[in-house]
């Protein structure tokens, strides 16, 4: 019974220390990170590429799941839930988190098919690693997931310090399920499959260019370059969606027990916290490990951030009908038409004017 009490008060004081201290680490790192890949993936040389598409549209979905998952939680630290405020938001706030949460999973699938698709030697299948392509598949993966989330807009509902599915068994059956298979079975089993065939083409090609004695041939820097960077989103995915897959199998087997005891629930919340808190990585790491493993997405980052310091160093020369307002005290560096620096003393600048 004291060690019963002792993990009641225990859990719930471990939980808001580390909402406290992790959650705004992962929500500053976050952000920064998901602006980031934003700006590399709108980079002229990477936008074209249909997979890149994918991954912009995936860090834009990781910005709203940081925003819309750890921006209410920080906010009830210190002021009242609206969660459980207001049913609105208690109901906008799941359907909008939920879309957010299956949306970047499927981005990263049909990015794995869009580079099957590429090293496919069938041109009807490369024909599906085009930008227009993936512009529609986004779209539609879009309006797929916003109406099979739309149950939250209807069975969710606040009971005492609860906003979720409560009362209605089935609902929160399905809801389990449909999360179980569409957020962590299937796009797992579309991504391995693809990694699988993706090896299979680029090891086919490999063999046909031996036999034929293409000793010479340079694969595309750029398409090796995005297919490291997507099999470390597959990796990263599995790692940190395995935790939260466990949870809900556990929370959809708990569901058919009757009358659990109040020790049970505070642990069952608190596995379901680091679940979260677990899930969340997916999204705050992947501008760090894209610059780990991507040496172009390095040269990109690289590319705009010298672009960005040298605007704000370049001095550009406003000439003037008077020159008395002028005191130069050193020699002056400039540049004519071809790019040549050439040097004007300040006796040549006066002998001109």
């Amino acid at each position: 019974m004291l060690m019963s009490t002792s993990s009641n008060n225990t859990l719930p004081i471990v939980q808001r220390t580390l909402t406290l201290y992790i959650y705004p680490i992962w929500l500053i790192f976050g952000i920064i990170g998901c602006l980031l890949n934003l700006i590399v993936f709108s980079r002229p040389q990477l936008r074209t590429t249909s997979c890149c598409i994918y991954f912009f549209a995936a860090s834009v979905d990781h910005l709203m799941t940081l925003i819309i998952g750890i921006g209410p939680v920080l906010y009830t630290l210190n002021n009242p839930d609206p969660q459980i405020q207001s049913l609105l938001f208690c109901k906008l706030r799941g359907y909008i988190f939920q879309i957010c949460l299956m949306l970047s999973r499927w981005f990263v699938a049909f990015a794995c098919i869009d580079r099957f698709a590429l090293t496919s030697d069938k041109i009807n299948l490369r024909n599906f690693a085009k930008p227009k392509m993936a512009y529609r598949i986004i779209i539609i993966i879009i309006i797929f997931w916003s109406i099979i989330c739309s149950h939250r807009l209807i069975f969710y509902e606040i009971k005492g310090n609860l906003c979720g599915i409560i009362n209605n068994m089935a609902a929160a059956l399905y809801h389990s399920v449909y999360v179980i298979i569409g957020a962590g079975i299937f796009p797992a089993i579309m991504m391995t499959i693809c990694a699988y065939f993706i090896h299979r083409n680029l090891a086919h090609k490999h063999q046909r260019r031996i036999r034929l004695s293409l000793g010479d041939y340079q694969r595309n820097p750029l398409d090796q370059q995005v297919l490291k960077i997507l099999l470390v989103q597959v990796i990263c995915y599995i790692i940190f969606t395995i935790p939260q897959l466990c949870n809900l199998v556990f929370n959809t087997i708990s569901i058919t027990i009757p009358n659990r005891s109040n020790e049970q629930l505070i642990i069952e919340a608190f596995v379901a916290f680091l679940a979260e808190l677990m899930l969340y990585l997916f999204p705050v790491t992947s501008f760090y490990l894209y610059t780990l493993t991507s040496r172009t997405f390095r040269k990109e980052s690289m590319k705009f951030f010298r672009s960005r310091i040298g605007r704000k160093n370049r001095i550009i020369p406003v000439i003037g009908g008077a020159t008395d307002g002028y005191h130069l005290e050193h020699q002056k560096t400039t540049t004519n038409v071809c790019g040549s620096p050439v040097k004007i003393s300040v006796m040549e600048i006066k002998q001109k004017l």
